[in-house]
């Protein structure tokens, strides 16, 4: 009886042993005998490449207004499409929450529209709209901006464009707001 335990025990010394030669053996691939380089590289110099052709700088007309797009962000694409080509004219705050409450009353956005603060800080006038139209982009171009104080009348007038041959729908958003604009009479025209 003693002589059966021995050999379970011899058994398994056995098979340990292999087990630790074999993992000794695998891992030895892994091990690295030669010594690590602690020698920097030579920095490789940068290349310049000269450009043959400097783009022109465009500059933008500063017109004084403040786009103000971030304010209808939140609106989906089928209520705006809904309303392209109304010209919107906002002068305060519940004006502002009206056109928001207007979208989701109609319930064809499936997410509620983002009310947004805009402080009317300056005398402020927010004039917007949406163009819609087909193809690849859209943009809206100024062609003209006439101000009067006197008379106390401001005329935009745009350019909606449309570039490409993509069956693409496509609604541009111009959302301005027009400081020291209270009282005006403001016209927004499009072009198409």
């Amino acid at each position: 009886m003693l002589h059966a335990k021995l050999q379970i025990f011899h058994f398994r010394f056995s098979h340990f042993i292999k087990v630790i030669w074999l993992s000794l053996l695998l891992t030895s691939g892994c091990i690295r005998l030669e010594r690590i380089s602690t020698d920097t590289p030579t920095p490789v110099p940068p290349t310049f490449i000269q450009s043959t052709q400097v783009p022109a700088a465009t500059s933008t007309p500063d017109y004084g207004w403040e786009d103000v797009s971030y304010l209808v962000d939140s609106i989906c694409f089928e209520a705006a499409l809904n309303i392209a080509g109304q010209v919107f004219k906002i002068t305060d705050t519940y004006t502002l929450e009206a056109l928001y409450t207007r979208i989701d009353r109609s319930k064809i956005c499936d997410d509620a529209v983002k009310h947004i603060n805009f402080e009317f800080s300056n005398g402020e006038t927010i004039v917007g709209l949406w163009s819609a139209g087909t193809g690849c982009n859209a943009r809206h171009d100024v062609q003209s901006v006439y101000r009067d104080d006197t008379q106390q009348q401001e005329t935009i007038q745009l350019r909606f464009i449309t570039e490409g041959d993509c069956p693409y729908e496509l609604l541009q958003p111009f959302w301005i707001a027009l400081p020291r604009t209270t009282g005006f009479t403001i016209q927004l025209e499009v072009e198409k």
